[in-house]
């Protein structure tokens, strides 16, 4: 999509008259998490200071007698639900969601690396699209208003990731901030080599009304490798940081890559000195992170740009169509393969960590004979830790009619069943049953999914069932994937091209807030 067909769809979001700071939405989302198991402090200071930024007065509910406007929630990847941290038990005001995918950020992991960046991003759009929130919370539309995503680092990359999906679906976002964007794709400095877990670059989707990137990159060389390097992108507004953050005062040549973000969150409280996370914020001795070096002056950068504080923002740049189908169960093929890394093999994204149970199962990939076009399948067979599998949570569109999938019955047995289970975590709908009871090779096998069961989010679990008996059957499965009901393609085309009309007629309404 061109650069004009992006502003029609942009306008959409930008258009209010005149043009207040009204209750959104905020992702925040962290990088790099080393063996750590929730999201790093300074994203819980950084929401607290977007809650201030939009009205809030009571520092979160921190301060008694004053009414919090605006909350904070935590997202637990192991229940899939938005866990609330504080500021308003109602809502009243902007929504900031610290998105957590810690454990898995660090590349750690049994088999191949790769991939667990998009999966991530597959668990979060599913938390957006149905969100689980308790109390007078609960069924609140995070995506209603404007949205506006934060990441660092590889957070930048799940986020990019994320948008996507929601471009697919036809959902715009009003801003997505990347800050030092970091996807370890194999081509940034890294002390330890150019590792690859497959990240993409962030995108400058068509459905965004505005991408900002701040970032800087000191070249690798010792000490500076350690410092993890961003990277310049293809965005509305481009900024290296480096004269500023880099500068000849500059005394601590490791730690830039997190200064990045301590940067951001100076732009969103003036009068802050630190991240909350021990991070000094305009720390060096002759120079300034700010209104120095071609980096404007701190009031005039970086979170001057969000709809809350409604900064007039630069052009728009061409953005790109998104090419994610929402048919797609993420490594559902079993192909994510980890060639070079220092876990070779074959890759768990997709089945693990949010909600997927891949990490007290037995490796039960397979390459022996696999179906045309294919080198990894999944084998379900005897055993405590291998004769069951479930994916991570991920969003059923309401187009879905079909669940799909590739089959081979590779030992059969009289009583053993194979299940297929659709589960929001409160009720489980078996959608398949099947008997074992003969050989097959491979063959193409389709199971309707019930109406109850999309628009929502889901775990997908594979087992086999003896009966009390006791597991005989050896299964081989692949290709996994949903196909839309007959309409389905046509109402989500519909629903595009609805918002692309709407967003014409509101492009006038965007000039008035551009330069």
């Amino acid at each position: 999509m061109n650069s004009a067909a992006r502003g029609l769809l942009a306008g959409l979001l930008m258009f209010v008259a005149p043009h207040l700071a009204q209750a959104g939405t905020t992702v925040i989302t962290h990088g790099y998490a080393i063996n750590a198991t929730q999201p790093p402090v300074w994203t819980l200071t950084m929401a607290k200071a977007i809650l201030a930024a939009a009205g809030d007065p009571s520092n979160c509910g921190a301060i008694g007698g004053t009414t919090p406007v605006g909350s904070v929630f935590v997202y637990a990847p192991d229940v899939g639900s938005w866990d609330f941290y504080c500021g308003s038990n109602t809502s009243n005001g902007e929504i900031v969601l610290v998105f957590n995918w810690a454990e898995e950020s660090d590349g750690a992991d049994t088999g191949g690396t790769q991939g667990f960046a998009e999966a991530a991003a597959d668990a979060l759009y599913a938390a957006l699209r149905d969100p689980q929130l308790a109390g007078n919370f609960a069924g609140l539309d995070l995506l209603a208003g404007d949205v506006h995503f934060i990441g660092h680092s590889r957070g930048a990359v799940v986020n990019s990731d994320c948008v996507e999906r929601l471009a697919v679906a036809g959902i715009a976002v009003d801003q997505v901030t990347s800050l030092d964007p970091h996807p370890v794709d194999g081509t940034l400095d890294n002390p330890l080599g150019p590792l690859d877990w497959g990240d993409r670059a962030p995108v400058t989707w068509t459905n965004i009304g505005f991408t900002d990137n701040y970032w800087r990159a000191d070249g690798g060389g010792f000490p500076a490798y350690f410092d993890f390097d961003g990277m310049p992108l293809d965005v509305d507004l481009d900024l290296d940081l480096g004269a500023a953050i880099e500068g000849p005062g500059d005394f601590d040549p490791v730690y830039e890559h997190i200064e990045t973000h301590a940067w951001y969150h100076g732009t969103i409280d003036l009068a802050a000195t630190n991240d909350g996370d021990g991070t000094q914020i305009d720390n060096e001795a002759l120079t300034s992170w700010y209104d120095f070096g071609g980096v404007p002056a701190r009031d005039r950068t970086g979170f001057y740009y969000s709809a809350i504080a409604q900064g007039a923002r630069p052009g728009l740049v061409s953005g790109v169509d998104p090419a994610w189908s929402p048919y797609e169960i993420y490594n559902g093929d079993f192909e994510i393969v980890d060639g070079s890394g220092v876990n070779l093999g074959v890759g768990y994204a997709g089945w693990r960590f949010h909600g997927g149970d891949k990490a007290g199962i037995a490796t039960p990939w397979s390459s022996l004979s696999p179906p045309a076009g294919s080198t990894y399948y999944l084998t379900l067979s005897p055993g405590t830790n291998t004769q069951s599998l479930t994916h991570n949570r991920l969003y059923v569109d309401d187009s879905v009619g079909v669940l799909e999938l590739m089959r081979r019955v590779a030992l059969p047995s009289a009583n053993d069943r194979l299940q297929i289970v659709l589960s929001d975590g409160a009720v489980e709908t078996v959608i398949a049953d099947v008997d074992l009871t003969a050989a097959t090779g491979w063959e193409l096998a389709s199971f309707s999914v019930p109406a109850a069961n999309v628009g929502r989010t889901q775990t997908l679990r594979f087992a086999l069932d003896g009966g009390g008996d006791g597991v005989e059957a050896v299964v081989d499965l692949d290709d996994l994937h949903f196909v839309p009901e007959p309409c389905g393609l046509l109402t989500l085309a519909v629903g595009s091209v609805g918002l692309i009309a709407l967003a014409r007629r509101r492009e006038v309404g965007r000039e008035r807030i551009r330069d």
